[in-house]
């Protein structure tokens, strides 16, 4: 796609069909509280990879919501699932996720498995303490049912290829040595003393953990920035043994977050203007992205969405929905596309012979300029 391209966007108001055996999809995900997040991306010939998994208020994991509405069988097209960090707001779910998609592949940076952290976790639910985290819990249940079933997971780092299909290839850009050393010297941290008062998971720095995944296939690149701050970006800069194509697309790491920002990579690894997506972040009275982020964001590119809007703007648009959900109800008419409700960016285009991007926004999702309109 070059720099005079336009994204063609839509918005969908019913049931989305399933991509055709030649399109490459990648569909963000993200419920309209503001809090997870989840990609699933279509490789071709029916195949399916899935990054990080966020839930519905039922606890199920949104992506396997989003490939059953559209036909596709977890337990036999999904290839790969990765977690690119523990945080809860990426995780939740992905044990069960796994399990439904039995014939995936795992992914995680190569700490999550580590006897230190394995160790730790279990000392601190033998003493059922609650400080833990959700998310790491949820890593817990993950390499539980992995041992279990005796499955090998492949362990991301720096500048590693860590899944192969056809034309396809996965890479992870991170997390560095420096950050798993860091990891490691500090999870001990997690285990109190016997008196001691509980204390936190540590998080390992400035999302220094996340997995950045680097795709390719054939000429369509995206660049998946999970949470990983600016530290980490600097880091995957200087090396020169990363794939070095630049992307058309960009999953905006930390939910466009100022601190998950660094210039040198919108020059340096992605076209000019290239089509980006976030999830919006939301817990207290806590957000993200603010409003100098979308401004800081649009300045860079016009083609710019979010899985939802603002607080206010995501309320107005689901009491909208709920009451289209009554009147039809009363019709007699059943709704397919309830599921979506929660929003969703999906972007697809020919594995061959296009060069445009096809963008529509499903339920909540917006285009970042009315973010908070």
């Amino acid at each position: 796609m070059g720099p005079g391209n336009t994204a063609i966007a839509q918005s969908l108001t019913s049931a989305p069909e399933p991509p055709g055996e030649s399109e490459f999809e990648l569909t963000l995900l993200g419920p309209s509280n503001g809090y997870g997040e989840s990609i699933v991306l279509h490789i071709g010939d029916g195949d399916w990879l899935v990054v990080d998994s966020c839930i519905d208020a039922n606890g199920v994991p949104r992506p396997i919501e989003y490939l059953e509405s559209i036909g596709v069988d977890p337990g036999r097209q999904v290839k790969l699932v990765v977690a690119t960090h523990w945080h809860d707001d990426h995780v939740r779910g992905i044990a069960d996720l796994l399990t439904r998609c039995e014939n995936a592949r795992f992914c995680c940076a190569a700490a999550l498995r580590t006897v230190e952290f394995l160790a730790a976790v279990q000392a601190l639910e033998s003493r059922h303490l609650t400080s833990a985290g959700s998310g790491v819990r949820e890593m817990h249940r993950v390499f539980s049912a992995l041992r279990e079933h005796s499955n090998a997971a492949v362990f991301a780092q720096t500048n590693k290829r860590v899944f192969s299909s056809g034309p396809c290839e996965v890479w992870s850009l991170s997390p560095s040595d420096a950050a798993f050393q860091s990891f490691i010297q500090s999870v001990g941290a997690l285990i109190p003393d016997k008196g001691q008062d509980k204390r936190r998971v540590p998080e390992g720095g400035p999302n220094s953990l996340s997995v950045v995944l680097w795709i390719r296939l054939g000429d369509i690149i995206v660049l998946l920035g999970a949470d990983l701050e600016r530290p980490g970006w600097v880091e995957i800069l200087r090396s020169g043994e990363r794939p070095m194509e630049i992307a058309s697309v960009f999953k905006i790491p930390h939910h466009g977050s100022r601190n998950a920002h660094e210039p040198e990579v919108w020059r340096k690894m992605l076209e000019p203007r290239p089509v980006v997506a976030l999830t919006p972040w939301r817990r207290g009275g806590r957000y993200l992205p603010k409003n100098e982020d979308v401004e800081r964001i649009l300045s860079l590119t016009q083609k710019a969405y979010a899985s939802t809007g603002h607080v206010s703007t995501a309320s107005r648009v689901m009491k909208r929905a709920k009451a289209v959900e009554r009147t039809m109800r009363s019709s007699g008419i059943s709704l397919r596309q309830l599921t979506m409700s929660y929003g969703a960016v999906r972007l697809r285009r020919n594995i061959k012979g296009e060069r445009e991007w096809r963008t529509a926004t499903l339920g909540a999702a917006r285009h970042l300029r009315d973010y908070f309109n």
